[in-house]
């Protein structure tokens, strides 16, 4: 059959095809050459970073933390502050950003915005317009009506509710101690932290830790999107998309109970938030007639959960360090968990003498921070790195905790588990940044930190933990550190909605020897 002017429809079809290759090689060629003379790991013409990526992705256990990988190429490659990873055409093109000072420059002096990418990965966890992702006037608002509700003052007078519910986490540990018994240490301690978040948005505890999982429908949401994320079987992912949206559906409407009940509360009690302390974040919100987005603060226990299961895992095997803990909470408390817990209930500052504690807590967040951040170009289109000015435009700007603080030109001795360090302020303050900086900043932290320092103060004391089932690697997997020796392959976070511990963070707990008040 002929067509216009003769051409034949195969004829046509070639064209079309051969016209379409060239516009693919062009892109191509385009794209890779304005690698050229950009700092990088090995660039491949065909590749990119993509083989790259995928042979150092294949050095971890599954579903590795993507800052793990990126210090992988930093310390094998020997890179500098600043380099580029090409993923074009799979993934977004990013610009690396290890050097504290850079990342300073990014997310607190100019506050670059963020990145789409980061919608793509956070919104279908959290929802929409939710404070990580958003910029502009909505973020502004959400931040102007959440800040306060989670200002010091206001997070320390939760302190009692807080080791009200750390006392029912212990009961919880005497029960495994008792029987010996293998436990979930991460489903335990996010019983906890969802109980505590409860009462510090609603006013009320989810009953987690009395009856079992409480809203653990996140959960499902978190293993469905992940299944979404990471699967190329488009059966698989369409039936993880529908169960997610599912349980989105589910959980919005048992949350629309709960801020129902708040409201009609605070309606009754006609609360005054200039006056009124110890008030639930959510009464600040309602009562300052301001909707939250409740599905992300109830996101922010993730953070405790993890930090508290890598800080006994880390525990686990140094005595030395648990010693040093029991003693400060003997001197800057009293023996006994009891007499303890009455003290921190009538004087929650204290908490703030526990300076030990904190460290460990930092330090624990330093070999294992949890989230971090994907930045975009602002107006500029470049950035200064040692007097060159680096092109941002069409990039991903990461800047990459993790690799920061294995960096050992700027934590010394990056491997070991030393929280002295941060006592002898040998490092720059910014170049911790677990949190990030800047006004982007995690807003719960103030709430993490104190959390997690309740926790210590009311079971370190009484309990000792052992990893169980660990199967330490024979050889490391990576140069740069040898966790694996020790842990194996739980000492590699695994990346689900944040950084997380592996299979549940199994352990086996027992009375210590020098219990008090057990």
């Amino acid at each position: 059959m002929e067509i216009t002017r003769g051409q034949s429809w195969p004829s046509v079809i070639a064209t079309v095809v051969a016209a379409a290759f060239l516009y693919g090689f062009m892109r191509l060629f385009q794209h890779r050459r304005a690698y050229k003379d950009l700092p990088k790991p090995p660039h491949h013409f065909l590749w990119g970073h993509l083989k790259l990526m995928g042979e150092t992705f294949a050095l971890f256990p599954g579903n590795p933390h993507f800052q793990v990988v990126i210090t992988t190429l930093q310390r094998k490659y020997n890179l500098p502050g600043l380099w580029y990873l090409d993923l074009w055409p799979i993934g977004p093109t990013q610009m690396i950003v290890t050097d504290p000072d850079l990342a300073l420059y990014v997310t607190v002096h100019k506050n670059h915005p963020k990145h789409p990418a980061e919608a793509i990965f956070v919104d279908p966890v959290v929802g929409n317009n939710n404070i990580v992702t958003v910029d502009g006037p909505r973020w502004k608002h959400l931040h102007n009506m959440l800040a306060p509700a989670f200002g010091v003052s206001r997070v320390r007078d939760m302190l009692p509710m807080v080791a009200e519910e750390v006392m029912a986490y212990r009961e919880a540990l005497k029960k495994f101690a008792q029987s010996g018994e293998i436990f979930s240490l991460a489903k335990t301690t996010n019983n906890l932290t969802f109980d505590i978040i409860g009462k510090a948005i609603f006013g009320f505890s989810m009953g987690a830790q009395s009856n079992g999982n409480a809203l653990m429908i996140f959960e499902e949401i978190c293993h469905a999107f992940s299944i979404e994320r990471d699967s190329w079987d488009p059966i698989k992912r369409y039936f993880a998309r529908q169960k997610r949206l599912a349980v989105i559906k589910r959980m919005d409407l048992i949350l629309e109970g709960m801020v129902r009940e708040r409201f009609e509360a605070v309606r009754r009690e006609n609360l005054d938030v200039s006056k009124k302390i110890g008030l639930s974040i959510m009464s600040y919100v309602i009562a300052s007639i301001v909707s939250a987005n409740l599905t992300l603060l109830l996101g922010g226990s993730g953070t405790t959960t993890d930090t508290v299961c890598f800080t006994f895992m880390l525990l686990s095997v140094h005595p030395e360090i648990v010693q040093k803990l029991r003693e400060e909470h003997d001197r800057v408390f009293t023996p006994g968990i009891e007499a303890s817990y009455a003290m921190l209930c009538e004087q929650p500052n204290k908490i703030n003498e526990l300076e030990y504690t904190t460290n460990v807590i930092k330090e624990t967040l330093r070999l294992y921070p949890i989230g971090n951040t994907a930045r975009g170009a602002d107006s500029t289109g470049f950035v200064a790195y040692e007097g060159v000015q680096y092109p941002t435009k069409d990039q991903m700007i990461c800047p990459v905790q993790f690799a920061m603080q294995h960096d050992p030109r700027i934590f010394p001795n990056p491997e070991k588990y030393d929280p002295d360090r941060f006592t002898r302020d040998e490092s720059p303050r910014h170049a911790w940044r677990p949190f990030e900086r800047g006004p982007r900043a995690c807003l719960g932290q103030s709430l993490a930190m104190d959390e997690i320092r309740t926790i210590l103060l009311l079971t370190v004391r009484d309990f000792d933990f052992k990893c169980a089932n660990l199967k330490p690697n024979k050889v490391q997997r990576v140069p740069w550190t040898d966790i694996d020796l020790t842990f194996g392959d739980r000492g590699f976070q695994e990346f689900v909605f944040e950084a997380r511990p592996r299979d549940g963070m199994p352990m086996i707990v027992s009375s210590a020897s020098t219990a008090n008040g057990l």
